[in-house]
């Protein structure tokens, strides 16, 4: 199976502190991996880079085999921070738009006038996604679960071939976490997008992952497939 996304020796020094350090790690096309370590390992970080947002300081990060710190590479990715980046103020449907800036002309995006054909994909992803009640209620009137399927619909309508998402469970529940994972199995599964994402409950990256990578120090130390991925596999990583 080719990679979707790969890093091969990256490093990222920061007032001579190593961020990143002699990072190698790929993401095979089509699978669903789940970056665990304590705070501080780099995970974000690691994101980040494989975004553009962060330059590193050496190493080749390449998307689909192409070199991937081009503008053009990085339109395949799609990203969910850990505070979803969500307008409170807007409704719903106004933040779903938000991910098609890309797919439009700027004056359609700055007058909010948006194509038939777009307004469509986004009723359905947001109907799909079960938020197509709430179009026209402002996010912040949300609760957190409601918001993550907001974030999840912002994010497929750019229509990118590997999301990004970085610890956007940590505010949920477990029953409430495993809904939001549902989501994604049936993207990865139906869509055929690659998933890279973190998480600190070992049970949800053990139900929801093709491999799990254990980072430390800036560093992937063990690559496990998920179904090894037991309690003595993890019991150091966020020890205080």
């Amino acid at each position: 199976m080719s990679d979707a996304l790969s890093m091969n020796s990256v490093q990222l020094v920061i007032n001579n502190r190593k961020i990143l350090n002699n990072l190698s790690m790929s993401v095979p096309h089509g699978s669903a991996v789940t970056i665990m370590g304590p705070n501080g390992a780099g995970k974000t970080t690691l994101l980040r880079v494989a975004l553009g947002l962060v330059k590193p300081t050496a190493g080749d990060l390449h998307i689909f085999g192409n070199r991937g710190f081009d503008k053009e590479n990085r339109k395949l990715l799609g990203y969910i921070p850990q505070n979803l980046g969500l307008v409170g103020e807007l409704s719903v449907f106004s933040n779903v738009m938000i991910g098609a800036i890309k797919r439009m002309p700027r004056w359609r995006s700055i007058a909010g006038v948006y194509t038939k054909d777009l307004v469509t994909e986004a009723y359905s992803l947001m109907y799909d996604l079960k938020v197509s009640h709430l179009m026209n209620t402002k996010v912040k009137k949300l609760s957190g679960g409601e918001k993550q399927r907001v974030a999840i619909a912002r994010t497929l309508i750019q229509k990118p071939s590997i999301i990004l998402a970085d610890e956007m469970t940590a505010s949920l529940d477990f029953k409430a976490a495993v809904a939001v994972m549902d989501i994604f199995a049936e993207i990865k599964e139906k869509m055929g997008i690659t998933l890279l994402m973190t998480h600190h409950n070992p049970e949800i990256a053990r139900m929801y992952s093709d491999n799990v990578l254990i980072m430390m120090n800036g560093r992937i130390e063990k690559n496990i497939q998920s179904k090894d991925l037991t309690k003595e596999a993890v019991e150091d990583l966020y020890e205080t």
